[in-house]
Protein backbone atom coordinates (compact mmCIF):
# COMPACT_ATOMS: atom_id res chain seq x y z
CA UNK A 1 0.00 0.00 0.00
CA UNK A 2 1.19 3.60 -0.37
CA UNK A 3 1.52 6.55 1.42
CA UNK A 4 0.69 9.74 0.15
CA UNK A 5 2.99 12.11 1.10
CA UNK A 6 2.00 15.43 2.79
CA UNK A 7 4.25 18.09 2.89
CA UNK A 8 3.69 21.52 4.23
CA UNK A 9 5.77 24.48 5.46
CA UNK A 10 5.97 25.22 8.98
CA UNK A 11 5.36 28.50 11.09
CA UNK A 12 6.28 29.72 13.77
CA UNK A 13 2.26 31.52 14.69
CA UNK A 14 0.58 28.22 13.67
CA UNK A 15 1.92 25.85 15.63
CA UNK A 16 3.88 28.27 18.62
CA UNK A 17 7.54 27.21 17.27
CA UNK A 18 11.18 28.28 17.43
CA UNK A 19 12.02 30.17 14.38
CA UNK A 20 13.21 27.69 11.37
CA UNK A 21 12.11 26.58 9.21
CA UNK A 22 10.72 22.96 8.38
CA UNK A 23 8.57 20.43 6.81
CA UNK A 24 5.99 18.05 7.91
CA UNK A 25 5.72 14.78 5.99
CA UNK A 26 3.77 12.02 7.05
CA UNK A 27 4.00 7.55 6.83
CA UNK A 28 1.62 4.78 8.12
CA UNK A 29 2.86 5.68 11.89
CA UNK A 30 2.08 9.57 12.26
CA UNK A 31 3.24 13.22 11.18
CA UNK A 32 7.31 14.63 11.40
CA UNK A 33 8.69 17.45 11.70
CA UNK A 34 12.12 17.56 9.25
CA UNK A 35 13.69 20.75 9.79
CA UNK A 36 14.83 22.50 6.58
CA UNK A 37 18.55 22.54 7.60
CA UNK A 38 17.93 18.71 7.31
CA UNK A 39 16.09 18.07 3.98
CA UNK A 40 18.79 16.40 2.57
CA UNK A 41 19.93 13.55 5.05
CA UNK A 42 18.41 10.09 4.82
CA UNK A 43 15.91 9.65 7.73
CA UNK A 44 14.24 13.02 5.99
CA UNK A 45 14.43 12.09 2.46
CA UNK A 46 12.40 8.45 3.73
CA UNK A 47 9.73 10.35 5.51
CA UNK A 48 9.26 12.50 2.35
CA UNK A 49 8.44 9.88 0.69
CA UNK A 50 5.99 8.13 2.32
CA UNK A 51 8.63 5.54 4.03
CA UNK A 52 9.02 4.40 7.59
CA UNK A 53 13.06 4.80 8.39
CA UNK A 54 14.24 0.97 9.71
CA UNK A 55 11.15 -0.34 8.91
CA UNK A 56 11.86 -4.08 10.09
CA UNK A 57 13.09 -2.91 13.26
CA UNK A 58 10.57 -0.86 14.59
CA UNK A 59 8.02 -3.43 13.49
CA UNK A 60 10.20 -5.70 15.68
CA UNK A 61 10.51 -3.30 19.21
CA UNK A 62 6.74 -2.82 18.62
CA UNK A 63 6.32 -6.65 18.94
CA UNK A 64 8.80 -6.95 22.10
CA UNK A 65 7.59 -3.90 24.29
CA UNK A 66 4.61 -6.21 25.49
CA UNK A 67 3.70 -4.35 28.84
CA UNK A 68 6.78 -2.79 29.63
CA UNK A 69 8.65 0.48 28.99
CA UNK A 70 10.56 1.18 26.18
CA UNK A 71 14.15 3.40 26.20
CA UNK A 72 15.03 4.92 22.49
CA UNK A 73 17.52 7.09 21.76
CA UNK A 74 18.82 9.64 19.98
CA UNK A 75 15.29 10.80 19.12
CA UNK A 76 16.76 12.83 15.83
CA UNK A 77 13.51 14.42 15.00
CA UNK A 78 11.25 11.90 16.16
CA UNK A 79 10.93 9.45 13.50
CA UNK A 80 10.40 6.44 16.15
CA UNK A 81 8.51 7.70 19.03
CA UNK A 82 4.62 7.50 16.59
CA UNK A 83 5.52 4.28 16.29
CA UNK A 84 6.58 3.20 19.57
CA UNK A 85 4.06 5.07 21.52
CA UNK A 86 0.89 3.53 19.56
CA UNK A 87 1.49 0.14 21.18
CA UNK A 88 2.82 1.21 24.57
CA UNK A 89 -0.15 0.01 27.25
CA UNK A 90 -1.96 2.58 29.72
CA UNK A 91 0.27 3.56 31.58
CA UNK A 92 3.74 2.89 30.06
CA UNK A 93 6.52 5.09 29.16
CA UNK A 94 8.82 5.82 25.95
CA UNK A 95 11.80 7.35 27.46
CA UNK A 96 13.63 9.21 24.09
CA UNK A 97 16.59 12.06 24.63
CA UNK A 98 17.99 14.33 21.98
CA UNK A 99 21.15 17.14 23.02
CA UNK A 100 21.15 18.56 19.50
CA UNK A 101 19.08 21.32 19.71
CA UNK A 102 17.90 21.76 16.57
CA UNK A 103 16.79 18.09 16.40
CA UNK A 104 15.53 18.03 20.13
CA UNK A 105 13.13 20.83 18.78
CA UNK A 106 12.05 18.98 15.48
CA UNK A 107 11.26 15.84 17.84
CA UNK A 108 9.23 18.03 20.21
CA UNK A 109 6.96 19.31 17.25
CA UNK A 110 6.36 15.29 15.87
CA UNK A 111 5.15 14.72 19.50
CA UNK A 112 2.79 17.34 19.15
CA UNK A 113 1.15 16.60 15.70
CA UNK A 114 0.99 13.03 16.95
CA UNK A 115 -0.60 14.25 20.06
CA UNK A 116 1.80 12.04 21.87
CA UNK A 117 1.30 11.48 25.84
CA UNK A 118 2.83 8.25 27.03
CA UNK A 119 6.56 10.15 25.69
CA UNK A 120 8.58 11.72 27.75
CA UNK A 121 11.29 13.11 25.63
CA UNK A 122 14.69 14.88 27.13
CA UNK A 123 17.20 17.72 25.92
CA UNK A 124 20.35 16.08 26.57
CA UNK A 125 22.88 13.03 26.08
CA UNK A 126 23.44 9.88 28.58
CA UNK A 127 26.43 8.30 29.49
CA UNK A 128 27.94 6.47 32.01
CA UNK A 129 28.26 8.93 34.61
CA UNK A 130 26.34 12.82 35.30
CA UNK A 131 28.47 15.51 33.29
CA UNK A 132 28.83 17.68 30.54
CA UNK A 133 29.84 17.01 26.99
CA UNK A 134 31.00 18.84 23.86
CA UNK A 135 28.83 17.64 20.99
CA UNK A 136 29.73 18.66 17.17
CA UNK A 137 26.33 19.67 15.30
CA UNK A 138 28.13 21.14 12.60
CA UNK A 139 30.40 19.67 10.44
CA UNK A 140 33.84 20.91 9.46
CA UNK A 141 32.39 21.95 5.98
CA UNK A 142 29.74 24.09 7.76
CA UNK A 143 27.06 21.80 7.25
CA UNK A 144 24.14 20.80 9.85
CA UNK A 145 25.21 17.25 11.13
CA UNK A 146 21.45 16.28 11.32
CA UNK A 147 21.61 12.53 12.85
CA UNK A 148 25.38 11.99 12.44
CA UNK A 149 26.04 14.98 15.04
CA UNK A 150 28.79 13.23 17.68
CA UNK A 151 30.37 13.70 20.81
CA UNK A 152 34.03 15.29 20.48
CA UNK A 153 36.48 15.61 22.97
CA UNK A 154 37.10 19.20 22.90
CA UNK A 155 35.17 22.23 22.23
CA UNK A 156 35.38 23.26 18.39
CA UNK A 157 33.98 27.12 18.20
CA UNK A 158 30.92 27.38 15.89
CA UNK A 159 30.47 23.66 15.58
CA UNK A 160 29.79 22.08 18.88
CA UNK A 161 27.12 22.87 21.78
CA UNK A 162 28.13 21.56 25.47
CA UNK A 163 24.96 19.61 26.68
CA UNK A 164 24.06 18.38 30.18
CA UNK A 165 25.21 13.90 30.05
CA UNK A 166 22.86 12.31 32.40
CA UNK A 167 22.96 8.30 33.24
CA UNK A 168 19.85 6.10 31.73
CA UNK A 169 19.57 4.80 35.38
CA UNK A 170 18.48 8.46 36.74
CA UNK A 171 16.02 9.21 33.32
CA UNK A 172 13.99 5.86 34.13
CA UNK A 173 12.43 5.49 37.96
CA UNK A 174 13.40 2.46 39.54
CA UNK A 175 9.68 1.41 39.65
CA UNK A 176 9.66 0.82 35.68
CA UNK A 177 10.23 -2.59 33.77
CA UNK A 178 11.79 -1.40 30.69
CA UNK A 179 11.64 -4.58 27.71
CA UNK A 180 13.35 -2.82 25.21
CA UNK A 181 16.50 -0.37 25.05
CA UNK A 182 17.83 1.09 22.23
CA UNK A 183 20.33 2.68 21.01
CA UNK A 184 21.85 5.09 18.05
CA UNK A 185 24.24 7.25 19.75
CA UNK A 186 26.94 7.41 16.80
CA UNK A 187 29.67 5.46 19.02
CA UNK A 188 28.53 6.78 21.88
CA UNK A 189 26.65 3.68 22.95
CA UNK A 190 29.24 1.64 25.34
CA UNK A 191 29.00 4.81 27.68
CA UNK A 192 24.95 4.99 27.58
CA UNK A 193 24.94 1.27 28.68
CA UNK A 194 27.12 1.02 31.72
CA UNK A 195 24.57 4.46 32.99
CA UNK A 196 22.05 1.79 32.28
CA UNK A 197 23.30 -0.74 35.00
CA UNK A 198 20.38 -1.34 37.00
CA UNK A 199 17.88 -1.26 34.05
CA UNK A 200 19.84 -3.59 32.60
CA UNK A 201 20.66 -5.80 35.91
CA UNK A 202 16.92 -5.40 36.52
CA UNK A 203 14.83 -5.30 33.54
CA UNK A 204 16.80 -7.76 31.28
CA UNK A 205 15.59 -5.91 28.03
CA UNK A 206 15.72 -6.55 24.46
CA UNK A 207 18.79 -4.80 23.62
CA UNK A 208 19.16 -2.63 20.20
CA UNK A 209 22.82 -0.81 19.57
CA UNK A 210 23.76 0.49 16.01
CA UNK A 211 26.37 -2.40 15.29
CA UNK A 212 26.40 -2.39 11.30
CA UNK A 213 29.99 -3.73 11.15
CA UNK A 214 31.08 -7.06 12.25
CA UNK A 215 33.50 -6.08 14.65
CA UNK A 216 31.41 -3.69 16.70
CA UNK A 217 28.97 -6.44 17.21
CA UNK A 218 31.50 -8.45 18.58
CA UNK A 219 32.47 -5.78 20.80
CA UNK A 220 29.75 -4.86 22.15
CA UNK A 221 28.96 -9.05 22.86
CA UNK A 222 32.25 -8.94 24.42
CA UNK A 223 32.20 -5.87 26.61
CA UNK A 224 28.59 -6.72 27.53
CA UNK A 225 29.76 -10.35 28.74
CA UNK A 226 32.45 -8.56 30.97
CA UNK A 227 30.46 -6.07 32.33
CA UNK A 228 27.20 -8.27 32.57
CA UNK A 229 28.77 -11.66 33.29
CA UNK A 230 25.83 -12.87 35.06
CA UNK A 231 23.45 -12.09 32.53
CA UNK A 232 24.64 -13.67 29.39
CA UNK A 233 23.30 -11.33 26.87
CA UNK A 234 24.33 -12.78 23.31
CA UNK A 235 23.77 -10.89 20.07
CA UNK A 236 20.72 -12.99 18.19
CA UNK A 237 20.61 -11.37 14.88
CA UNK A 238 21.40 -8.55 12.95
CA UNK A 239 18.89 -6.03 10.71
CA UNK A 240 19.59 -3.18 8.66
CA UNK A 241 22.04 -0.96 11.19
CA UNK A 242 20.80 -2.55 14.28
CA UNK A 243 22.55 -5.70 16.02
CA UNK A 244 20.43 -7.16 18.83
CA UNK A 245 21.03 -9.00 22.24
CA UNK A 246 19.41 -10.88 24.75
CA UNK A 247 19.91 -12.19 27.93
CA UNK A 248 20.06 -15.74 28.66
CA UNK A 249 16.52 -16.27 30.43
CA UNK A 250 14.64 -14.24 27.11
CA UNK A 251 16.57 -16.54 24.41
Amino acid sequence: MQHRTIAAKGSETAMADPDFGYTTAVNEYGFYCLPDAYARREVPRVLLAGGVYEPETLKLMRRWVRDGDVVTGGAFVGDFLPALSQVMVPGATVHSFEPAPLSHAAARITLRLNRIDNAALHPLAVGETPGTLHLQTVSDSGQPMAARARVVEDEIAGKTVAVPVVPIDDLVDASRRVSVLHLDLEGHEWPALLGARRVIETCRPLLVLEAEKAWAQRSFEARLTEAFPGLGYRMVGQMERNAFFLPDAAR
